[in-house]
């Protein structure tokens, strides 16, 4: 995930759309906007391709830490992890909750995601 991520600064999203359900539901907090974003399948993928695109040629850097996974089924497990996002001088932790289930063609995919941002730190 976080080379997916990273693809992003060379405008490259297709792979990481891969790994959506077509039932997705996804919920996003961001804390300059005081809301939840909601997003459906179609949502979220036009969100990575916007993202690609803001964050092209620019060094972002993703790292991950704390993952856990619990299976809480044969095909379905739910993922959570801390992410920090450094952009220069500027950094951006989140918690994210994530669960994953196989799909018909035995393809793990993400059916639902909370990501709950924190403000933008300086460094």
């Amino acid at each position: 995930m976080r080379e997916l991520h990273e693809d992003f600064s060379k405008g490259r999203f297709d792979e990481m759309n891969e790994y959506y359900s077509k039932e997705f539901q996804g919920y996003l907090y961001m804390p300059d906007q005081d809301q939840v974003e909601l997003f459906n399948w179609e949502q979220i993928k036009e969100g990575n391709e916007s993202a690609a695109a803001h964050y092209k040629g620019k060094d972002i850097r993703f790292i991950y830490s704390g993952l856990t996974i619990i299976p809480q089924s044969e095909i379905q497990a739910a993922v959570s992890y801390e992410i920090t996002h450094k952009y220069k001088e500027k950094v951006v932790r989140a918690l994210s909750l994530e669960v994953w289930r196989k799909e018909s063609d035995e393809k793990w995919r993400m059916l639902r995601w909370y990501e709950e941002k924190g403000s933008v730190l300086n460094q």
